[in-house]
């Protein structure tokens, strides 16, 4: 069922305080599509139980604030570049050129916090000409198709085989559902592109914005769908979550999700990544890098794909009868330094289940069932 921003946020105890107030202006614009305010009923294991909604930002969500605070941060990279740091999770990206566009579009639950961000640069969806994803995933393309919609020339590009997907999210969303599991809201539903704003894009590709341009090269491993994109003007390398996640202050993470994650293809991805020699990095999680900050950065990284996956199979071997969340419970008790991160168990849950996945399909664990 879904219900207005204004009858959404006027659950919560700040309702007309912080981001919320911000959020309103757009409810007219936004309220069709978008499910309830989930205070009361989203929550995720890491965050001591408690409840946590996406969208108001209150106690208990991903980055771990215990009140509603204003979490959108708009940064200006230099005379093209803009980042849209949307929850201190998530980052979009917008390239101002003769032709703009935008890299990621965050989760749908988010789109008033990107539309502000855009407000922010004195923009609107009308001014951008095309939406970047690196993957369908949620947290990367949820937001699309509510911004496409405020723009019928807009396009959204997109890998081959993610491009059905945005014109008829209803199977996505159901994987998303089982990744996430029943205690879990995936924030939102996607709703679908029109087929003629959506363009598949792939190897040897490359997008003209006027004066730069950005290069396209295909990265399977976090998904057999994903891309990344290279901007040749200034040597940026907008990641997806090919690199995994970067957040400040905290170390380089994997992110091996169900379902089709495959270690192989995702080292073979950071080797041609390494090979771009991109001076910056833009990560969806979370902002920024310049390479000469990251050293030992690709090698380490291929290496945490092999003692994820090893752990993982080690523990599945031993205990043949665990259920996801004791495998989980096995892989931190061997890793002790990811219990420094509770905010980012969430995370690592996901990428349990997507490694568990990969070694029974390569036979390394047994169970599979196709």
């Amino acid at each position: 069922m879904s219900i207005s921003f204004t009858e959404a946020f006027a659950w919560g105890p700040k309702a007309k305080t912080g981001p919320v107030a911000g959020f309103l202006a757009h409810r007219n614009t936004f309220e069709a599509g978008f499910p309830a305010c989930l205070s009361l009923l989203w929550q995720r294991p890491g965050a001591a139980g408690s409840p946590a909604c996406p969208t108001c930002r209150s106690q208990g969500n991903r980055a771990g604030q215990k009140t509603m605070v204003p979490v959108m941060n708009v940064e200006k990279l230099d005379e093209r570049m803009t980042l849209f740091d949307i929850d201190g999770f998530t980052t979009s990206w917008l390239i101002r050129d003769r032709r703009n566009i935008l890299i990621e579009s965050g989760y749908p639950v988010t789109v008033p916090e990107l539309l502000d961000g855009l407000r922010k640069v004195s923009m609107t969806p009308r001014d951008i000409d095309f939406i970047a994803l690196t993957h369908v995933h949620l947290d990367h393309a949820g937001g699309a198709g509510y911004i496409a919609r405020e723009n019928p020339d807009l396009k959204v590009l997109v890998h081959e085989k993610g491009a059905r997907h945005l014109i008829d999210p209803s199977k996505l969303m159901e994987s998303v559902k089982k990744a996430y599991g029943s205690g879990h809201s995936p924030e939102g539903d996607m709703i679908p592109i029109p087929e003629r704003q959506v363009m598949a894009v792939g190897s040897g590709d490359s997008i003209d914005l006027g004066e730069s341009r950005l290069e396209v090269h295909p990265t399977p491993g976090h998904a057999k769908h994903h891309l990344v994109y290279f901007d040749t003007r200034s040597g940026s390398l907008f990641s997806g979550d090919a690199l995994g996640g970067k957040l400040k202050g905290l170390p380089n993470f994997l992110m091996s999700p169900p379902s089709d994650y495959d270690k192989e293809s995702a080292k073979q991805s950071i080797d041609a990544i390494k090979a771009m020699k991109p001076r910056r990095i833009c990560f969806t999680h979370c902002g920024p890098f310049a390479t000469d900050e990251l050293d030992g950065f690709y090698d380490t990284l291929k290496k945490k794909h092999d003692l994820w996956s090893e752990c993982i199979r080690e523990i599945a071997c031993e205990n043949p009868e665990a259920d996801p969340e004791e495998m989980f419970e096995h892989f931190i008790e061997r890793n002790k330094e990811l219990e420094n991160y509770p905010e980012l168990h969430f995370s690592f849950r996901l990428s349990v289940k997507g490694i568990l996945i990969y070694l029974k399909k390569t036979g390394k664990v047994p169970g599979y069932v196709s």
